[in-house]
């Protein structure tokens, strides 16, 4: 049952850096280190990652777990091979490796490297102590080549930036803004859970790419960064331990440090500051703003006031689903006795110690989502609030979208708007509807830009709002 918890797309990416087991305790997180690896370097490291995606591939796992060091191979016993098998289950054969990368991260070296399968692409991400034994690995969706988004479109510029907690987490962004124009508003984007890159990559989708440039066209200051799960997730494991990271660590800290960057840049000066939050961060914008953010509204994409644990249930329902109709009725009522039984033990959440988990999510990250009330904080705030939503989103559904209706529905600043033929990244996929765990692989897959429609929406009631 966990292996196939495992593969539930929201589990998947907020459990990834979990997976770092072993990320050493050599590592500092109190002060950056701005270092480039050399090419040589990055040659080296990508040699040792392809070697390592080599042996698996072929299923020498003694091979591979010589290349682990200590901890790694203690955390990975007898997983290693299972991991592999689950990849290829998901994603069809393994055909070839492809563009890669090198990073510098608390004393590690890093190595994002494109895998292709027969169905889909991951990115394989191997951290390297100095005696080059791997210290972590796991996968994420996503392809290298296709992190950094398109061209700049006519009428748009982009500054780059650094935002900076002051906790020794610095992320790279970008400030895209309305070119030889000053902007009418200013929005700051929140990713959802997983180590997002700043486009928020999926598949061959970049939605926070393509609002950044549309939003900017349309007079939108936007800004956006790497998450620091993805930046830095080996050295917040060494510091936080694998169970010891909460929504403030993940996410809320950097929100902040984004809205103090923006508002001391000259561009931005008397422009009002909104949070637009896609998925887990559409549900956290009123708890951002609680904290001293001070913005002057929200546009909630594909949001939820929910936990994290009751999505969860839900998408092993439709995993099971997916069982019973390929014929597997065994798993598919193993599948709904292991939610069954999760739901009970939801009810004790607030008593769960340090290193259990509900759902395969720890339960200290858990317990910390159940104490923001999210809609009570909009109530209290009174600020103005877009709420949007895909119909044939199946990650978080129009059920969350008549909650927040439901909710809000006595506040006269809340405008709600759902797009008959959308997705959970705001694409309109086309073909037949995927097996819920190859979403990824066959819906995401499909390039789907974010449509006019959307961002015209966004920043209509943005220049709206702004003159409130």
């Amino acid at each position: 049952m966990n292996r196939m918890n495992r593969f539930s797309v929201i589990a998947v990416a907020l459990l990834i850096l979990i997976t770092l087991a072993g990320c050493g305790s050599t590592a500092k997180n109190d002060q950056a280190e701005e270092q480039v690896l050399s090419q040589e370097r990055v040659d080296e490291i990508h040699g040792l990652s392809v070697q390592l995606t080599g042996y698996l591939a072929v299923g020498d796992i003694a091979s591979a777990s010589a290349m682990l060091d200590d901890t790694m191979k203690k955390a990975m016993d007898g997983k290693l091979a299972d991991t592999w098998s689950e990849l290829v289950k998901s994603l069809g054969a393994f055909i070839e490796t492809g563009g890669y990368t090198g990073t510098v991260d608390q004393g590690y070296d890093i190595l994002e490297m494109t895998l292709a399968f027969e169905q889909g692409t991951l990115i394989q991400r191997t951290v390297y102590g100095r005696d080059n034994l791997i210290a972590g690995l796991f996968f994420r969706n996503g392809k290298i080549e296709d992190l950094t988004g398109a061209a700049l479109p006519e009428g748009v510029s982009e500054v780059d930036v650094t935002v900076d907690s002051g906790e020794g987490y610095p992320l790279p962004g970008k400030l895209t803004l309305p070119k030889d124009a000053k902007p009418r508003a200013a929005v700051i984007l929140i990713h959802g859970s997983g180590p997002n890159n700043m486009d928020e990559a999926v598949g061959a989708n970049a939605p926070f790419c393509d609002l950044a440039y549309g939003l900017a066209a349309k007079g939108i200051a936007v800004l956006r960064y790497d998450k620091r799960t993805l930046i830095h997730g080996a050295a917040m494991v060494a510091s936080h331990g694998a169970s010891g990271i909460t929504i403030d660590e993940e996410v809320a800290f950097d929100a902040l440090a984004a809205v103090k960057l923006l508002r001391q840049r000259e561009e931005i000066s008397g422009c009002k500051v909104y949070l637009l939050g896609h998925s887990l961060g559409g549900g956290l914008l009123s708890y951002i703003n609680s904290l001293g953010a001070g913005c002057d509204g929200y546009i909630i994409m594909a949001g939820t006031p929910r936990n994290m644990w009751e999505l969860s249930a839900e998408q092993n329902l439709l995993l099971a689903g997916d069982l019973e109709q390929s014929g597997d009725a065994a798993k598919a009522e193993e599948a709904r006795q292991f939610v069954a039984s999760e739901q009970q033990r939801a009810s004790a959440l607030a008593e769960m110690k340090d290193g259990d988990t509900l759902f395969g999510i720890p339960a200290v990250y858990l317990q910390k989502l159940e104490q923001i009330d999210a809609i009570a904080l909009h109530l209290k705030d009174g600020l103005p609030v877009l709420v949007l939503q895909g119909e044939k989103d199946r990650q978080v559904t129009m059920k969350d979208f008549a909650l927040w209706q439901a909710a809000l529905a006595g506040s006269p600043a809340a405008t709600f708007i759902s797009y008959p033929g959308l997705n959970h990244l705001f694409g309109a996929y086309e073909g037949d509807p995927a097996p819920f765990a190859q979403l990824v692989e066959v819906e995401y897959s499909q390039d789907t830009p974010v449509p006019d429609e959307v961002i015209k929406d966004i920043a209509d009631w943005l220049n709206r709002a702004a003159r409130l």
